[in-house]
């Protein structure tokens, strides 16, 4: 037997689970109607720096997969062939139902990523928007490097920025600290982020923008030490638009400035969550070196 000394360390949030399970992020009131969003509009389509690498039979691990979106989409609109866990039972029940509706064979697991051991490591391994509410985003990001995507795959994840995400939050605190009520600031979160029509869809949203239990915000600065760390070289990010590292405006350079970008957006009345992606491709190397 395990003792406790000897058991797997994990990084994952209870007080964060319990937060889900009782309204996971980007829900739906009813499954079919969030099956027919899915087969009718391609989600990938939203990520263009994953688009050139897909081909079907792509053999896709997505950690933290929520209901399942994404992942139903790689399937239906590319054919991929996808695995995807959350720590969540009450998304992964709903993905189930998804992919039974969409009659899709999307293997959805509970699971922990922190002690989550893939069959075999993933060509592509997609996170976005969950290592940041982990205890430990960094270590959680080299899982995803070292363990879970195999020599000359591919690492795309998607975390909220330091200096893009202050603002929305310090917007939201200001009407905390004012004693705005939560049925106030959900309004106002319906203001900036007029789009979301489906009133179960758009209270999910705002819980996970707004009333989470636990985040935390990092650089694509950051990320590139864990890549580099991992013997995965950083391709491209949403900061300088995907351009190629190197040309263009360096985002190294730039990503302070986001700041300045999301002040102007809540200025005008418009959502941005400061929010950004990162391609990153591992070595083929032993450990992923090139």
């Amino acid at each position: 037997m395990t003792s406790a000394a000897q058991a797997p360390t994990t990084f994952a949030n209870p007080e964060v689970l319990r937060f889900y399970e009782e309204l996971p992020f980007n829900y739906h009131g009813s499954a079919a109607a969030q099956a027919n969003m899915i087969r009718a509009s391609d989600s990938v389509a939203a990520y263009p720096a994953l688009l050139p690498l897909l081909r079907p039979g792509l053999e896709v691990l997505e950690v933290g997969c929520g209901a399942g979106w994404l992942s139903l989409g790689l399937q239906i609109h590319h054919r991929c062939s996808v695995r995807a866990i959350d720590f969540n039972p009450v998304v992964i029940q709903r993905a189930r139902e998804l992919s039974r509706l969409l009659k899709q064979d999307v293997r959805f697991d509970v699971a922990d990523l922190f002690l989550y051991r893939p069959p075999v490591p993933a060509e592509l391994t997609i996170s976005l928007g969950v290592l940041h509410h982990t205890d430990n985003c960094l270590l959680a990001l080299e899982r995803l490097c070292r363990e879970f995507t195999r020599p000359g795959g591919h690492v795309f994840i998607g975390l909220y920025h330091r200096h893009g995400r202050a603002p929305f939050l310090a917007h939201f605190e200001a009407m905390k600290r004012q004693g705005a009520s939560e049925a106030a600031m959900f309004a106002e979160y319906r203001r900036l982020h007029s789009s979301l029509i489906d009133e179960t869809f758009a209270e999910s949203w705002f819980r996970d923008q707004v009333l989470h239990p636990h985040e935390t915000q990092h650089t694509l600065t950051e990320v590139a030490e864990v890549f580099e760390a991992c013997g995965v070289e950083l391709l491209s990010t949403s900061i300088n638009d995907f351009m190629a590292i190197g040309q263009g405006r360096a985002p190294f350079e730039t990503e302070t400035r986001l700041e300045k970008t999301a002040e102007a957006a809540l200025a005008a009345g418009e959502y941005y969550p400061g929010f950004f992606l990162a391609l990153g491709r591992r070595g083929e190397g032993p450990g992923g070196t090139r």
